[in-house]
């Protein structure tokens, strides 16, 4: 009895120290979980991440249009037959260099000297025929000189004379006939070239009953190639005759040639409601490393300017956390367009009166002032030199066809809106052309035409830039003009020599984040920082 008494004391003292080891390991897991939430709310919001600056610099800025093509001979020519038979024997292979006249190819030659023999065959009995009726004539006509011979018998000994006579045309032109499909059977060729396509074999046969069949493919000359790019209707403006084009083809992709617009084509191409037009771009290939049929991967430089100040693309998408800063930088926004509308409307107050300013802008819609609208329609009445009073009377057309669109054109899909636009412009011209000298007339024939036009200029834009002054983030308005994919070139504005443009980095958007954090379903701590850049 005593024995088992010591027995279960001993397992409850073991029991009541197992619990209390465990209820120490809950108190310990517990602490840790809730150190490791405090780190993940707090602990990670750290020192903020420097901001990464760049310098403004000069260099070159291209701007491009993009497209692809294949690559093909500028002169090809397909080598058929006209005369049906047997191939007997082919002489070229892919690739060989050939001259003109050179035999390419022979058909069996069997049928078609048959039919030579055959049509010589009736020349010669044509010509016995014509024998025997010149023979008879002149012996009727002994009689009929001697009166022994009528009229009517004379008429019928000259016409079978007449008719053995053309007998002998008939059949000599049937002979040259056979002899022309003779030798047509020997497949020559037309110029001087390199075979790119064989498409018979000896012991093939070649029908020609309804067409010529393609026997073979001369490429006249493969040192030049062209590719027929297809380029989309709203940047066939910028694209003209002579123009530098780059291209790349997948078999080099390290390389890059060089080749020059040679042709654009009035001609469109309507696929799937997307018009593009051909662009043909020549390039010269002295080494012969392009093929025929590659894919060109063209870029039609537009513009280039060289030595330019320019600015990187990341500092225009950089936005920092601040609220403030950020309100600030719309004033300055909004302050210079302000400055632009208040000289588009001097200008046209001393052009026009009390028409003009806030309401004169371009083909973009009215309350647009000095925008691209407004910069387009003065570099038109440039081109076209018009005076103060043209410039006046178009303006005036402009807002009335403005009107007459209902405000629709800046609502409606892209074409529509170019369609738009197009009209409004068409019926500003109309309105000046009664006024037009001779040579404005000359100037607006080329303009419509699209000769003379030139590439579209790239206006000026209003943008703001954060520079790094006292360690703080500032904003500065600057103008800017053409960009290509790294680079924007700066045209003006407050930007100092030395500052430093903040192209990321920041300190981290705190509100974001706790907003995110709020919205998690796991009570924060998840989901991706957001950065000033």
């Amino acid at each position: 009895m005593d024995a088992t008494t010591d027995r279960a004391r001993a397992l409850l003292a073991a029991a009541r120290k197992a619990g209390a080891g465990r209820r120490k390991w809950i108190i310990g897991a517990g602490l840790l979980v809730a150190v490791l939430g405090l780190w993940l709310v707090f602990g990670r919001s750290g020192p903020a991440e420097p901001y990464r600056t760049a310098e403004a610099d000069r260099g070159r800025i291209s701007r491009v249009v993009s497209a692809t093509g294949a690559l093909q001979p500028l002169v090809s020519v397909n080598v058929g037959s006209t005369v049906s038979g047997l191939v007997q024997s082919v002489e070229v292979d892919f690739n060989s260099r050939v001259r003109a006249g050179q035999v390419l190819a022979r058909l069996e030659p069997d049928t078609f000297q048959q039919r030579v023999d055959q049509a010589q065959a009736s020349v010669r009995q044509a010509n016995a025929d014509l024998a025997v009726a010149q023979a008879d004539y002149s012996r009727y006509a002994k009689l009929d000189a001697a009166g022994f011979a009528s009229a009517q018998l004379m008429n019928q000994q000259r016409a079978a004379r007449e008719r053995a006579a053309a007998s002998v045309s008939q059949a000599a032109a049937q002979l040259e006939t056979a002899r022309v499909d003779l030798n047509r059977s020997i497949i020559r060729a037309p110029i001087d070239g390199v075979i790119v396509d064989r498409q018979i074999n000896p012991g093939q046969s070649v029908a020609a009953s309804f067409q010529a069949p393609t026997l073979f493919i001369i490429a006249q000359d493969l040192s030049s190639l062209q590719a027929n790019i297809s380029v989309d209707e709203a940047d066939i403006g910028d694209v003209h005759q002579g123009q530098r084009v780059r291209f790349s083809v997948d078999a080099f992709p390290d390389d890059e040639f060089e080749g020059e617009v040679s042709q654009v084509r009035q001609q469109g191409v309507d696929t799937n409601g997307v018009v593009s037009y051909t662009v043909v771009v020549r390039a010269d290939n002295p080494q012969g490393r392009l093929l025929p049929g590659m894919t060109a991967n063209a870029e039609i430089i537009v513009q280039e300017t060289e030595d330019v100040a320019r600015i990187p693309n990341a500092a225009l998408r950089f936005r920092p956390t601040d609220e403030r800063l950020q309100q600030h930088a719309a004033e300055l926004v909004a302050q210079a367009k302000g400055g632009a509308r208040q000289q588009g409307q001097a200008a046209g107050e001393r052009q026009a009166g009390a028409q003009g300013g806030n309401q004169g802008g371009g083909w973009r819609g009215g309350g647009q002032g000095g925008g691209q609208g407004a910069g387009q329609q003065e570099r038109l009445a440039d081109a076209l030199k018009l005076t103060d009073a043209q410039r006046a009377q178009m303006r005036q057309a402009m807002q009335t066809a403005r009107a007459s669109q209902g405000g629709q054109a800046g609502n409606a899909e892209p074409g529509a809106r170019r369609a738009a636009m197009r009209r409004m412009r068409e019926a500003a011209l109309t309105a000046i052309e009664p006024t037009l000298t001779a040579e404005q007339r000359q100037l607006l024939a080329q303009f419509r035409a699209g000769a003379g036009a030139g590439p579209r200029q790239t206006p000026t834009r209003t943008a703001v830039l954060w520079v790094l002054r006292n360690n703080q983030p500032t904003p500065v308005r600057v103008e800017l003009g053409v960009a290509d994919d790294t680079y924007t070139e700066l045209r003006g504005g407050d930007l100092r020599d030395g500052d430093k443009i903040i192209t990321g980095g920041g300190p981290q958007n705190t509100n974001a984040q706790q907003k995110q954090r709020q919205q998690s379903p796991f009570g924060g701590g998840g989901g991706p920082r957001i950065r000033g850049a």
